[in-house]
């Protein structure tokens, strides 16, 4: 979920039809029945392909749940980004939980770990973040639309945003049209609105910025304080690559933002704690449901009073703050610059005798191996149990995170592993590469962060895969004494070893095991 949490669809736009667009997939299982393995081993494949795309996706399970329910005359399928809204709320909850059930079962993964959805309180007018791309037609027309590509259908009112979003955006619309501010509107990529229902901030974010059409935005600034009251900030933001992104500029220059007016920070308040974070950081767009999101994430790493907890894309840091009160301490790393000073300063102001600190560093095995403290399983012997050890959240952007980003974190042998989705259909790869580093599922919940689209957020509990011996006796478990002392009573406890030594001897076990591997093909 952009900002500093880029949100990239998982589809190439197809020739004559919509981005996103909703599609039947075709006549599946019904989520209560087994799915067929035929079915199983072609949507496998198809996630397996070189090109990534997943054949059973996400929304391919929703039109599944809905057909199930016999619910597709209701649907608005002229608005794939408000598909569901004309359902009743809790129609819309059911149908989404068959469908993250069948997604998972489909896909080879523990369906019975998911519980029904936890729903929005506010499941419609929820989005604290709204935008329009800005589009010239070649009649000349200055229109607002929510898509890309080839969907260009002018919206200006959605029931998913609050009233005040959908004032701002008839007012623009009806100022930009007019000579005296059209040179703005032929300027523009995007208009974005953020914020609650009564302090919005308004940036507009320009490919095209010159003395004259700066001018002209100043002019419309000062019509804006006067006549949009509800909004108590306004900025520009040039990215002259037109990135699909629309706060993230690859343009040159450090500095893309300009204040026209008002605060440089947005404001929220969640789990007791008030945050504050610039435009450009990302944030939750539905922030009636985060004291549910955060009380259900430290419900499942339950962080004890001795452990460490590192939150990997941690932004402004929300669940670095908002979890901060019970470990013993707490990173946070992110890539932007700007969210980490405003979450060093959340945590000043709403924990000031925790032990929290962040790092402004992307988030790499690199990073993981040289800018987090020292791992607490260096600190034991191989056979010594962690009274209490690390503890992670992972919150990546939309597009998830790297594999190699996984190997590096379960390198550090962490208790436990929450890993966040924005996107149902980065869940099985993922899944995947933790399995393949010895982490497995024990715990799902899923949320309706998006009510009335077919999207929903994703929260996973990873903890170590138990390892049976040969014997049948799980890995760490002793078998009943007879009496005689075994090996391990007699030995004598290996010295520590350093980090490095650690390190090289892993190194040096692995590059064997690849050679052994590549014999036996």
């Amino acid at each position: 979920m952009a900002f500093s949490k880029p949100r990239r669809s998982v589809r190439k736009p197809q020739p004559g039809r919509k981005t996103g667009a909703f599609r039947h997939p075709g006549p599946f299982a019904a989520p209560d029945e087994k799915v067929p393995a035929s079915v199983r081993t072609t949507a496998s494949n198809q996630i397996d392909r070189s090109d990534g795309a997943a054949e059973f996706l996400f929304q391919h399970a929703v039109a599944l749940a809905v057909s199930n329910a016999r619910l597709e005359d209701k649907l608005d399928a002229e608005h794939p980004h408000e598909l569901l809204v004309p359902l009743d709320y809790a129609d819309e909850c059911r149908v989404k939980t068959d469908a993250v059930r069948s997604f998972w079962q489909v896909h080879g993964l523990p369906a019975q770990l998911v519980q029904a959805i936890v729903p929005s309180p506010v499941p419609r007018g929820y989005r604290a973040t709204s935008k329009r791309r800005v589009y010239v037609s070649r009649g000349g027309q200055l229109r607002f639309c929510m898509g890309y590509g080839a969907e260009r259908e002018e919206t200006l009112r959605s029931a998913l945003e609050p009233d005040s979003h959908n004032e701002v955006y008839a007012w623009l619309h009806k100022m930009l049209v007019s000579p005296v501010y059209r040179s703005i509107g032929r300027s523009l990529n995007f208009i974005v609105v953020r914020g609650g229902a009564e302090r919005l901030t308004l940036i507009l974010n320009f490919f095209h910025l010159d003395a004259a059409v700066m001018h002209k935005t100043k002019l419309l600034a000062d019509h804006v304080r006067t006549e949009l009251p509800q909004v108590a900030a306004m900025f520009t933001f040039l990215d002259e690559t037109r990135s699909e992104f629309y706060l993230e500029s690859r343009s040159a220059g450090a500095h893309p933002f300009k204040k026209l007016f008002g605060s440089e920070y947005l404001d929220l308040t969640a789990a007791g704690c008030k945050f504050l974070y610039p435009p450009s950081a990302f944030s939750q767009v539905n922030e009636s449901i985060l004291d549910a999101f955060l009380r259900e994430a430290k419900k499942l790493l339950k962080p004890a009073p001795g452990s460490t907890l590192i939150d990997l894309f941690s932004g402004y840091g929300l669940f670095a703050v908002a979890l901060g009160d019970t470990p013993e301490r707490v990173v946070g790393m992110d890539f932007n610059g700007p969210a980490i000073h405003a979450a060093s300063g959340n945590a000043l102001h709403n924990r000031p005798d925790a032990d929290i600190e962040f790092v402004a560093a992307a988030v790499t095995p690199s990073a993981i191996e040289n800018k987090l403290p020292p791992c607490p399983s260096d600190l034991y012997s191989a056979d010594e149990e962690q009274s209490e050890g690390e503890l992670f959240i992972l919150d990546p952007p939309r597009s998830g995170v790297r594999p190699n980003v996984i190997a590096a974190v379960a390198k550090r042998s962490p208790a436990r592993v929450l890993n966040i989705f924005c996107s149902a259909d980065e869940v099985p790869n993922t899944l995947k590469a933790w399995k393949h580093n010895g982490y497995s599922p024990s715990a799902v919940r899923v949320f309706d962060m998006f009510p009335g689209s077919p999207n929903v957020e994703t929260m996973v509990l990873l903890e170590k895969t138990k390892k049976k011996t040969s014997s049948g006796t799980p890995h760490g478990k002793k078998k009943a004494s007879s009496g005689k002392p075994g090996r391990a009573e007699k030995a004598i406890a290996p010295a520590h070893k350093s980090n490095r030594a650690a390190r090289k001897a892993a190194r040096i076990h692995g590059e064997k095991r690849h050679d052994a591997r590549k014999k036996s093909r």
